[in-house]
């Protein structure tokens, strides 16, 4: 089975060989991680977002101490204005766990799509029925019928002129104006 962006992967528990070690596409902690394909590369390398329940209670603990550690550091950084102003939701960093390894490494265990139930059924490893089949078809039907009608309404909706990126004459003068309403506030 072709593996593809988004599929469902495993990494294969093997172990390690001198090929690997020149690569650095395999290390033995990789065996059993689960993730999602994030990119296929053309040399057959593949960029895995690895599940963090996968991972091994001490890297998992590892990973988080560094995520709340980047956070804090981040959040350090900004100003008490712009920190007060952050929802808790914009306050939270949450960082990928992200690996390269070799296609021959992995194995699909699901395609899943957010708006599919039924391959979720069969990631989940419940078994699909007819009525699960019929029922995916028709939402699938009502799906596609109200994309259609937003965009056919979005086609009538006049469209804002996206602003272009600024030139550096651009910034430089909008950075001066910036400084010159500071001093004038002093």
């Amino acid at each position: 089975m072709a593996i593809k962006a988004g599929d469902r992967v495993t990494v294969v528990s093997r172990d390690v060989t001198a090929e690997d070690q020149k690569s650095g596409l395999y290390y033995a902690y990789f065996g059993g991680l689960t993730g999602r394909v994030e990119r296929i590369y053309p040399d057959g390398s593949v960029c895995v977002d690895v599940d963090l329940e996968s991972l091994s209670e001490e890297a998992r603990a590892r990973h988080l101490a560094i995520q709340e550690s980047e956070q804090q550091r981040w959040l350090e950084g900004l100003s008490d204005e712009v920190r007060n102003r952050l929802t808790p939701e914009q306050r939270q960093l949450k960082m990928s766990y992200r690996i390269l390894v070799s296609k021959e490494d992995l194995r699909v265990t699901a395609t899943i799509k957010s708006s599919d139930k039924d391959s979720k059924k069969v990631a989940s490893g419940e078994p699909k029925t007819a009525k699960t089949k019929s029922a995916s078809k028709d939402q699938a039907k009502q799906d596609n019928k109200l994309q259609n009608k937003n965009k056919k309404e979005d086609d009538r909706k006049p469209q804002p002129e996206k602003p272009g990126r600024l030139s550096e004459a651009d910034l430089a003068a909008a950075e001066e104006a910036y400084l010159r309403s500071l001093r004038a506030r002093a």
